[in-house]
Parts: structure tokens; C-alpha cells; sequence
């Protein structure tokens, strides 16, 4: 009887013991599941907390044309492949309230850029050493510009800018002659170099205005403190360029005189339409 008392107390013990183990298991997963929901909550409103929080960088990179306008056009000629990049710091939100769908900001920046404008090349048909005379004609426009930019549920980014700076305007010949040079391996090979034989130089400044939109394509959340986010970048801009004195390559004569055409206070007016990546972070 001691026996089976014993074994039945004990089977009891173990039964107690297993219920046990069993409602701490229980608890354990409840609570386990618990943290995991808490933190799913905190991560998704640190993930919100981060698409709100204001991006102060800013820099973007774009291609497209720069256009003669007016006199500079007929002066010159049509335009032609144009870039651009700069950045700036943002002020925002100047709407402090961050449920609201359209805020507002306030970036000023630096933008630098180059156009080719007209490149002609011609048999140089009296020169005893050039093949060919290359005829170019570019502008390298810096501006300080200061845009207005809303942000509509942060995604949609359209903005105005008023810009001011100066342009760089070159005009060059090139002569374009052969070489033969002899590589390591024993080989001997013909190359294309060239000799600068002209260039002028005009600076003059410009205003401008400007208008585009960015539209976000890319979110990066990295937790617990980063956010950045890439946008598709469109824009026009027109620059209102001073009177200036500048020349127009033409020719090159039989003596290897570049010929130029010299205007006198003359338009300088410019229109840039670029596409490209702007970075927000």
C-alpha cells in the first residue's frame, strides 16, 4: 500500500510538475509574442517617424539641352547636349505639422553646368600638317539659385526656383593631325591627336527662373536613424544672360587663320530642359 501510495503522489508530482511547464510555456509565449507585436508597433512608427523627419541634404545630376534663345540663337546657332549637377541645403517643413498632406520648403543651392553648343568639323584642305579643323562653340553656366518646393505626401516634389550667376562662354579651333607611334610589342599604329590654335573667352552674368518636379521612385529606411530617398528630377530653365561681346568660329584659311565672326553687345539669353536623379537625404 506504501508502494502504490507513493507511485500515485508521485505520478501527482509530475502531472502538477507538466501543468506547470506547460502554463510557463504558455506565459512565456504570451509574452514573447507580446514584445514581438510591441516591437512591430515601434518599428512601423519609427519607420513613419522616419519618412516625416525633414531631409536636409539635397543633390541631384541631370542631362538634356541648352538652347540659344533670340539674338543668341541667331548669333550662335541651335544648341545642343547639356548637364548639370548641384545641391543644396533644405529648410523644411516651414508647416510644422506633419499630417498634413502639401508642406512646404526652402532649399538654396549651387548648380553648375555645360553645354556644347555647335562643333563642326572641315577638311583642313591647305595645311601641310592638320587633317581637319574642329570648330567649337560651348557655355559653362553657375548659378546661386534659391527654390520653392512643396512636398505633397511625400512623393510628389513640384518646385520654382530664381537663379543668378554668370556664364562661360568659349569659342575654339582644334587641329586634328595623325602620329605614327610605335608600341611595346614592336607594332606601329596611327593616332588622332590635336593642337589648340584659337580660343576666346566672354563671361557674363545672368538671372534666371526655373520650374520642375521630382517624383520619389526610391525609399531607403535604414533603422534606427536614416532615411533618404531617390527622386526622378525634370526641369526648364531660362536664363536671361547681360549684353555681351563675344565671336562665332567660322572658318580657317589657306595660312591657318581661324576666321571668326565678332558680335557687340549682343543677346546672350539661354533655355536649359534637363531630366535626371535628384537625392533627398
Amino acid at each position: 500500500m506504501n508502494i502504490l501510495k507513493h507511485y500515485y503522489i508521485s505520478k501527482r508530482n509530475y502531472e502538477l510538475f507538466a501543468q506547470a511547464v506547460s502554463l510557463c510555456g504558455i506565459v512565456f509565449m504570451f509574452i514573447l509574442s507580446t514584445v514581438a507585436i510591441k516591437a512591430q508597433n515601434d518599428d512601423t512608427k519609427l519607420i513613419e517617424d522616419l519618412k516625416n523627419k525633414p531631409r536636409r541634404g539635397f543633390a541631384y545630376f541631370t542631362m538634356g539641352s541648352g538652347n540659344p534663345q533670340g539674338e543668341f540663337q541667331s548669333n550662335i546657332g541651335s544648341g545642343g547636349f547639356g548637364l548639370s549637377f548641384g545641391g543644396g541645403y533644405s529648410l523644411e517643413k516651414l508647416f510644422s505639422d506633419n499630417n498634413i498632406p502639401v508642406n512646404f520648403s526652402v532649399v538654396p543651392g549651387l548648380d553648375i553646368g555645360y553645354c556644347a553648343l555647335t562643333k563642326n568639323k572641315q577638311f583642313a584642305l591647305y595645311s601641310p600638317k592638320y587633317n581637319n579643323w574642329v570648330y567649337t562653340n560651348s557655355v559653362v553656366p553657375i548659378n546661386l539659385f534659391t527654390r520653392f518646393q512643396f512636398d505633397i505626401k511625400h512623393w510628389v516634389f513640384p518646385y520654382a526656383e530664381l537663379s543668378a550667376g554668370l556664364n562661360i562662354y568659349s569659342a575654339t579651333t582644334d587641329g586634328e593631325y595623325d602620329v605614327k607611334v610605335k608600341k611595346e610589342d614592336g607594332t606601329t599604329v596611327t593616332e588622332t591627336r590635336t593642337d589648340e590654335i584659337y580660343s576666346d573667352r566672354s563671361v557674363f552674368t545672368n538671372y534666371g527662373i526655373a520650374t520642375g518636379i521630382m517624383i520619389k521612385i526610391v525609399e531607403n529606411i535604414t533603422l534606427p536613424n536614416s532615411a533618404s530617398s531617390i527622386l526622378l528630377d525634370i526641369k526648364a530653365r531660362y536664363l536671361y544672360g547681360s549684353p555681351k561681346d563675344y565671336q562665332k568660329v567660322k572658318d580657317v584659311d589657306k595660312y591657318g587663320t581661324t576666321i571668326y565672326e565678332q558680335f557687340t553687345n549682343a543677346g546672350t539669353d539661354m533655355l536649359f530642359v534637363h531630366m535626371g536623379i535628384a537625392f533627398r537625404f
